[in-house]
């Protein structure tokens, strides 16, 4: 009997080793200041593409595991993503959600209105593609970023972000 329970205490013991070696495998989200993010994304004299927007992810792999998201896009003045132009920082509090979380990076390209997008799914991988700059259903001016090509793990997850008026 007590080699069965020395056993099971060294299995115990493997198994929590490895699974505190998984966690700390990953890096943590990186959050910046959410409050600040969201002023900055409705101040005057912002560009295009800058604004408080809202998007609805549909995750895969598992079915159901959607996600509405409020972001504010404002230009990258923090020191996180250097390659990117603009950041998408979550301003909501929600399952898979936390306020002041980067979610996605906006690169520009030679093309206007047309960014290398990046939004991030995990803390470490993330659907990419093109996003786009187009008017909304109603007419407004850039009302609408297209990230109907923006692909994870072989699936489209998104189609629009659409542009919240007035916060």
């Amino acid at each position: 009997m007590s080699v069965i329970r020395g056993i099971l205490a060294c299995i115990v013991i493997f198994v929590m080793l490895a699974s505190s070696a998984v966690a700390c495998d990953c890096e943590d989200p990186v959050v910046i200041d959410g409050l600040e993010a969201y002023d900055m994304s409705l101040r005057e004299g912002r560009d295009d593409v800058e604004g408080f927007w809202g998007i609805y992810l549909d995750l895969p792999p598992t079915p159901g595991n959607a996600r509405t998201y409020r972001m504010a896009i404002v230009k990258n003045s923090w020191d996180v993503f250097p390659e990117a132009d603009y950041l998408g920082v979550a301003t909501c509090d929600s399952p898979g959600c936390v306020r002041g979380e980067v979610k996605l990076l906006l690169t520009r390209t030679d093309q206007e209105g047309k960014f290398d997008a990046v939004l991030l799914v995990t803390e470490n991988d993330g659907a990419r593609g093109p996003a786009f700059l187009v008017d909304a259903d109603d007419g407004r001016e850039r009302g609408a970023l297209d990230l109907q090509e923006v692909k994870y793990m072989g699936n489209f997850i998104a189609r629009w972000m659409l542009r919240i008026i007035g916060g």
